[in-house]
């Protein structure tokens, strides 16, 4: 089943729902990155996290979310965007590779619990929002939560989960949010409150474990006994895909000081890798003559 993302409301609560399965995501960057289980978890949480806040309003938007702490893991950097497009790193892929993860894994320690999550929403019509909020559990889809009620007070239910096998490989992920609208009635603060309960005790990663699923299941799990009134206003398809191209990289060594485009030269090539995608892109000696003869003439 491929990758999926639905944007839903449920009008009696007055509540707006994103709810994505994000497993082949959550795979191909792993595989990027050559990350460890640990690794792979905390950066599995953060782009699931990231795509259920990118998606909250209808276009244009990019969330970036930083995670950074005194852990072994250290923290996670991504960027999502409303068009279901994601990329990202963790700080350190390879840390804690003797840490089994096929079991409902708990982060705290690995990460480290004196932290920060930055958020940086760009809405378009270059509008930014941005907060910083202290690491409350160090598990990432929590801090997440907090950061919505914190910085953004908004009533807020919010958690992700990654299945793994034996051999540490992943094969299930997701995630779903709920998130109150202005003038909800009374009943949606009970409701918030029992699916941040659900999301704690487990039973998100036991539905995800149990198989296969959609995003309307994980929706209708939060909802209790309102599960069966989800009105579906939109969904897309989800993939890992960096915006970084030789195009750019070029730029980028043109943009070089003279000094150190010639000591590139004088070694005769370069190797730029990206952190978002570990992508490699290789310069040999002449295409790095001619990026500094484009440079010398721009100069003169």
């Amino acid at each position: 089943m491929s990758d999926l993302l639905i944007r839903a409301i449920h009008r009696t609560l007055n509540v707006r729902i994103v709810a994505a399965i994000a497993t082949e995501v959550c795979q191909d960057a792993a595989r990027r990155h050559r990350c460890s289980p640990a690794a792979a978890c905390a950066l599995g949480r953060g782009i699931v996290g990231s795509y259920l806040l990118a998606t909250l309003t209808r276009g244009g938007e990019r969330v970036t979310i930083q995670v950074q702490a005194d852990g072994p893991l250290r923290g996670i950097n991504i960027d999502a965007y409303d068009d279901g497009l994601v990329r990202g790193y963790p700080l350190a892929p390879q840390e804690c590779a003797d840490r089994r993860m096929d079991r409902r894994q708990r982060l705290a320690d690995l990460i480290g619990r004196d932290g920060v999550v930055n958020i940086l929403r760009d809405v378009g019509l270059q509008e930014r929002f941005q907060g910083q909020v202290s690491l409350v559990t160090s598990e990432i889809d929590e801090d997440i939560e907090a950061y919505l009620r914190q910085s953004e007070q908004i009533p807020s239910a919010l958690g992700c989960e990654l299945i793994f096998d034996g051999e540490g490989q992943i094969v299930r992920a997701g995630g779903v949010l709920l998130q109150a609208m202005p003038d909800a009635p009374e009943e949606t603060k009970a409701v918030l409150h029992e699916a941040q309960h659900i999301l704690r005790s487990g039973e998100l990663y036991d539905l995800l474990a149990a198989g296969p699923q959609t995003p309307q299941a994980l929706a209708s799990l939060l909802l209790g006994i309102y599960g069966d009134q989800v009105e579906v206003q939109d969904q897309r398809q989800l993939q890992f895909r960096c915006r970084c191209d030789r195009g750019r990289i070029e730029a980028m060594l043109g943009g070089l000081p003279d000094g150190d485009l010639d000591e590139l030269i004088g070694e005769g090539k370069a190797e730029i890798t990206c952190n978002f995608c570990a992508a490699v892109y290789q310069f040999d000696k002449d295409e790095l003559n001619e990026l500094r003869r484009r440079k010398q003439r721009v100069q003169n």
